[in-house]
């Protein structure tokens, strides 16, 4: 249910501005409007049971989750399902959102009540969840597709990032893990040469642990080749 609701110019100004920094054009400007009003600031102007953004951060919280999760289905064909599911709840978390809504200034659009109006500068709770309540009006303004257009772009960026974390911790951690289990002690990693100029250099490392293995990896960066070579290690240990 969407009311119906007569807007100042001021706000209709306000929201021109917020289309134009989230490069949308919404066809019911009260649904972004909606998107935008906290709980504590309906009550206290006492606008009714349907004139916040509750319900539609309810709805955008789902339109997040499915979104990301088929995001990381798709690209990431062999993915494990716990992996996508790490990686999910890394792309959808509060922290994360937030960051996204002050990248967006949404904080500055949010209408709240005399007491959160310093609070909504700062929680990262309220900054997340406007985010969700823009992407609940977004999806009834403009259907689904739109709600991808928006989001993707940001969760391509974020699972280079992820993605680069995640492997750069796997293979060396399992493999850590699994030595100081099994002999009581941690791989050795060696840089065994660094080749071609600053801008595209290559690395070779070695892994070894006395005479239980001893292997390989490449890679544009230390790191990268650690983690190369700790993989091998674990391929020649059979894990």
């Amino acid at each position: 249910m969407i009311p119906k609701i007569k807007l100042s110019p001021e706000r209709e100004s306000s929201l021109k501005s917020l289309q134009s920094i989230t490069k949308t054009k919404f066809k019911n400007p009260v649904l972004l409007h909606l998107a935008f009003v906290h709980r504590s600031y309906s009550n206290e102007n006492d606008l009714g049971r349907f004139g916040d953004n509750e319900r539609l951060e309810f709805l955008g919280d789902s339109i997040l989750g499915l979104v990301a999760a088929e995001f990381l289905y798709t690209s990431m064909p062999k993915g494990a399902e716990g992996k996508l599911a790490k990686l999910k709840s890394k792309l959808v978390s509060t922290p994360v959102i937030a960051k996204l809504s002050r990248q967006y200034k949404f904080p500055e659009y949010l209408l709240v009540g005399r007491g959160e109006a310093n609070k909504a500068k700062e929680n990262t709770n309220l900054q997340a969840d406007c985010f969700e309540s823009f992407l609940g009006a977004l999806f009834l303004d403009q259907g689904i597709e739109s709600c991808r257009s928006f989001l993707i772009p940001h969760f391509q960026e974020m699972h280079s990032i992820f993605e680069e974390v995640e492997e750069a911790k796997d293979y060396k951690t399992i493999l850590q893990e699994y030595c100081q289990k099994k002999w009581k002690t941690i791989p050795i990693y060696t840089v065994l040469t660094e080749e071609g100029p600053d801008h595209d250099k290559e690395f070779l490392v070695q892994v070894s642990l006395e005479n239980h293995f001893q292997n390989k990896g490449k890679g544009k960066n230390k790191r990268k080749a650690e983690q190369n070579a700790a993989k091998a290690a674990l391929g020649t240990l059979k894990l």
